[in-house]
């Protein structure tokens, strides 16, 4: 009777046992997990549609406006053609000047004209080189006159005593700078017409007033 109460107790033992084990759940790996153990899914820091695509497909235009704001050329820092305008102002003066027997001081006053005005005010005569040998010589004429004068009011000195010759020769007299006219095909017409456009504009932004003052 007792053998069997003993073998009626393992069988219940091993068929609890058994039930246990069945009832474990089954160690499914997670998504990541199976990912991480395919080396086919992630990109390697290549994107194979990149090549078809237009612009820089990896970076979602990004990259592409990082490049357009660092070659100063995105949109926040104005319009591209008018940062080339002012470049070709700068430029293209500064050649003119290299060209032309003027000193340093009077370069640097004829780039800084030349920025500050604003040449779709000159119509048909706004031509960069035109406006630009017109402004150096108003610029260069109002210097030798200031140092001719001594910085004094023409009212105030007494010029009996002054010959013709003593009087500064204006610039537009010089044979390099008649020279780069005819290069340029700027006539004494337009000589005379672009400078006094030249004085309006300048006398409109108040440059003249700040003919004493540092240059910025």
């Amino acid at each position: 009777m007792s053998n069997e109460r003993v073998e009626s107790q393992e069988e219940t033992t091993e068929t609890e046992t058994d039930q246990e084990v069945s009832e474990t759940p089954e160690l499914v790996p997670s998504n990541q997990q199976l990912r991480d153990h395919q080396p086919d899914a992630y990109t390697s820091g290549y994107d194979p549609f990149g090549e078809t695509r237009v612009g820089i497909g990896t970076a979602r235009g990004k990259l592409k406006r990082l490049i357009r704001l660092n070659e100063g050329r995105h949109q926040s820092d104005g319009s591209h053609s008018a940062r080339e305008a002012a470049r070709d102002k700068k430029r293209i003066t500064e050649s003119l000047c290299s060209a032309l027997d003027v000193t340093t001081y009077q370069q640097r006053r004829a780039i800084s004209a030349m920025s500050q005005m604003n040449l779709d005010r000159f119509g048909q005569q706004k031509q960069i080189e035109k406006v630009g040998l017109c402004t150096i010589s108003v610029i260069v004429d109002r210097d030798r006159r200031h140092y001719f004068l001594g910085g004094n009011d023409p009212s105030d000195i007494d010029f009996s005593g002054v010959s013709q010759q003593d009087y500064p020769d204006r610039f537009s007299q010089q044979e390099d700078f008649q020279m780069l006219c005819s290069q340029y095909g700027v006539s004494k017409r337009d000589r005379y017409s672009v400078s006094q456009l030249v004085k309006k504009e300048l006398k409109r932004i108040g440059y003249f007033d700040q003919e004493n003052q540092p240059i910025q």
